[in-house]
């Protein structure tokens, strides 16, 4: 059979902008193609021991998260605050892992409390909590994959999510109303002021002072690759508490995805879009991860099980092109492969069903056809002579 074109692994957009964290796709003839990196990530062991079912894997994991999801299903925020979110969502399964979070957060609040740093009009205390955070906590240094709060609290280290988290939440103790902002690839934190707001790029240390100097803070700016057009700039809009929850669940799936560990990116993937059902980057997160584990489980010869996964992703997104041209090169590697075994028969089915499922597919009901007259071929040549 002749090679079927489908569409390349699809890199995945995570909540911080990279130099290469946009949703591409690719159209490519022949084997799959890995674009997301020039080297190659450590293969992952066989993710799908028993079918893979994304409506359990998405399934909160512990009681806290059941809770959260419980307490977030209405907008809104009840039981658990900010904080207490993004740290469950970071992966804090327990009462007690998350209470102690609290009192280390509590420390620095009272910490800077104690400080007399904080007097003063608004924008004054924006800015004290700014410079502590950045001098008392955030003494790592920044990562792109820095989503989890944990260990931004433990060991400093953060990206523009968690250190947008983390500085509405000491800013909130000091009477300031902080809102969270995003833009495609970036999180930053607004002060909402009695004459305007302020937007803070958190990742900045300096950003207080560049404020007086505007070609500094366009250098700044031009560091951290945002905003980088007018449009990204017209893009940014409020998001809230349970809006950046969902953001930490999409940036740990695109972390998951980038190690192949395919089942645990597409279950933060889901819990994304169940917390933020309208974040568009999320579902296509999801979607992402499903098409690219269909790939990586076809390279490995596990034919039923790649289609279960784009089976599932199909029953999410039934338009998005890239699970209808990966069905068929799908049951193309899969009808190929039983052709070399000599088991046409078993080609046959295969692509019978395929034809079944996607009967305006031209390709497949040309292979079927090919199939046959080699199955017929086959037949013929066993019968004994005369």
């Amino acid at each position: 059979m002749r090679h079927v074109a489908h569409l390349g692994r699809i890199r995945a957009r995570r909540g911080c902008r990279s130099t290469a964290c946009l949703l591409w796709a690719w159209l490519f003839a022949g084997q799959a193609v890995c674009a997301a990196s020039t080297v190659s990530p450590p293969r992952a062991a066989a993710d799908v021991a028993k079918p893979f079912n994304l409506a359990l894997a998405a399934a909160p994991s512990s009681d806290l998260e059941w809770r959260l999801f419980a307490d977030a299903a209405d907008g809104r925020l009840d039981e658990f605050s900010p904080l207490d979110a993004a740290l469950v969502a970071s992966g804090v399964g327990d009462v007690e892992s998350l209470e102690r979070y609290r009192r280390k957060a509590a420390g620095l609040v009272d910490e800077l409390q104690r400080s007399g740093a904080c007097a003063g009009p608004p924008t004054a205390v924006a800015e004290a909590v700014f410079e502590f955070m950045h001098r008392r906590v955030l003494r790592g240094r920044y990562r792109i994959d820095g989503t989890d709060l944990r260990a931004t609290l433990d060991e400093g280290r953060f990206n523009c999510l968690t250190a947008s988290i983390l500085f509405n939440y000491l800013a909130g103790q000091f009477g300031l109303q902080c809102r969270g902002l995003a833009a495609p690839g970036h999180a930053m934190s607004r002060v909402l002021l009695p004459g305007g707001v302020l937007d803070l790029e958190t990742t900045c240390p300096s950003w207080f002072q560049l404020r007086a100097r505007p070609t500094g803070m366009s250098e700044a700016v031009a560091r951290t690759r945002w905003p980088a057009t007018p449009a990204e700039t017209a893009n940014l809009r409020e998001v809230s508490p349970i809006q950046m929850a969902a953001m930490i669940y999409y940036n740990r799936g695109v972390d998951r995805l980038a190690e192949k560990q395919f089942a645990q990116a597409a279950a933060a993937n889901a819990k994304a879009v169940r917390l933020d059902p309208g974040n568009a980057t999320a579902r296509g997160n999801l979607l992402a991860t499903l098409n690219n584990w269909s790939i990586e489980l076809g390279d490995r010869q596990q034919f039923r099980e790649a289609i279960d996964v784009l089976h599932q992703g199909m029953s999410l997104e039934p338009s998005y092109r890239a699970f209808a041209q990966n069905f068929v090169h799908l049951h193309h590697q899969w009808a190929e492969s039983l052709c070399r075994a000599g088991r046409f028969d078993q080609a046959f089915e295969v692509l019978s069903r395929a034809v079944a499922e996607m009967p305006n597919q031209p390709y497949l009901r040309r292979a079927r056809s090919e199939v046959s007259q080699r199955l017929a071929k086959a037949i013929a040549e066993r019968k004994p002579a005369g």
